[in-house]
Formats: C-alpha cells, structure tokens, sequence
C-alpha cells in the first residue's frame, strides 16, 4: 500500500508546474528536482549543444548545469520564471566552458548527421547529385562557422531565435536586455552571417 501511494503521490509530482517544483525542492523533496531534469534536460542539452558548437564536451556541460541548479537551489525565487533562472545559469556555465578551452572551428562530421538539423535548416535537394552534395555541405559547414563564429551575446540572441523560436520579449527577459537591443543584435547577427555564406555562395 505504501508502495502504491507513493506511486501516486510522484504521479502528483509530475504534474506541479516549475515553480511549484523548486518551492518543494527548496524545502527538501528531492524527487521534484529529478522531475525539473527530465522535464528540461533535453531543452537544456539542445541548448549546450548549439552554444558549444557541437563540442564533445557538450553532454559533460549539461550535467555541470544541473549540478549548479541542484547547489543553487536557494537562490532562486519563485517570482521569477524557472525557465529563465535556468537559461542564466546555463548560458554562464557554456561561456566558463568555452573559457577553458581554445577557440576554434568546428566542422560537420560524418558522425554528427544526427545533428545536422541543429545548424541550419538548408534546402531539400531531393536526391542530390554529387555536385549538389558537395554544395549542401560546403553550405551547412559555412553556416555552423558563421553561428560558431558570432559575439556571444550574437550567437546567443540568434540560437534562441532561430532554434528556440523565441519572441523578442522572450530574449530580451532571457537576456537581460531591451527588445529593440535584441533586434539590433539579431540583425548584425545575420549581417555577420550572410558576409559569411558569400565566401561559398
């Protein structure tokens, strides 16, 4: 019977909205913090995985994240949304792992066609040709340098764009900034990257 209650009482769990979670994560229920995690942690990796540019590192930087949820669980408060208290933490745990390491392009593997799509959405050419071919992929590894290449807050501000589908307000709460700011960022973000598909196009 206990078995079973408890069973239903995390059905209950599962339901709470993200707030709700903290508040009893806050007060010790451990069981609402595994919930946040499997309720974000695809979100979470998604978003490592465009702001590290496809590193290997990126599933070692998603789990580092929920750590630092996990240790800073008092800090945050419930007025505020959980989704944005979790892209802060996530952004600045991406920007201290790319701090560590050394700058430097990343290209499509043969190994990241699963990924493909977290680039750039390009063209269906149907059944391409080999010269097709070659030009999808001089194209998708022109527009992942171009992304990779991007200010941070570019980078940031296009990823949460063009792959979160986020409105301008939605950025702008996530980055601390105004929406005319995020439109002038979004808009020398695609200048930066239009300069850079004309070295292939």
């Amino acid at each position: 019977m206990q078995a079973v209650a408890e069973q239903l009482n995390r059905s209950t769990v599962a339901e709470l909205d993200d707030r709700e979670l903290m508040k009893r994560f806050q007060a010790g229920d451990e069981f609402c913090f595994e919930v946040l995690v499997d309720r974000h942690k695809q979100r979470v990796m998604n978003l490592v995985w465009r702001f590290m540019q496809g590193s290997d590192e990126a599933e070692d930087v998603a789990q580092e994240i929920f750590i630092r949820v996990y240790k800073a669980k008092d800090s945050y408060k419930p007025t505020a949304q959980f989704t944005t208290w979790l892209h802060t933490i996530c952004r600045n745990t991406c920007y201290n792992a790319l701090a560590r390491r050394a700058r430097r392009p990343v290209l499509l593997k043969d190994d990241d066609e699963e990924h493909a799509d977290t680039i750039q959405r390009l063209p269906d050419f149907g059944n391409p040709t080999p010269e097709k071919s070659m030009m999808y992929q001089e194209l998708a590894e022109a527009v992942k340098q171009g992304v990779d290449a991007l200010p941070d807050n570019q980078r940031e501000a296009f990823i949460l764009a063009r792959y979160e589908h986020c409105s301008y307000e939605e950025i702008a709460r996530r980055m601390a900034c105004s929406a005319k700011a995020v439109k002038s960022l979004l808009n020398r973000a695609k200048t930066n990257l239009r300069e850079q598909l004309k070295k292939v196009v």
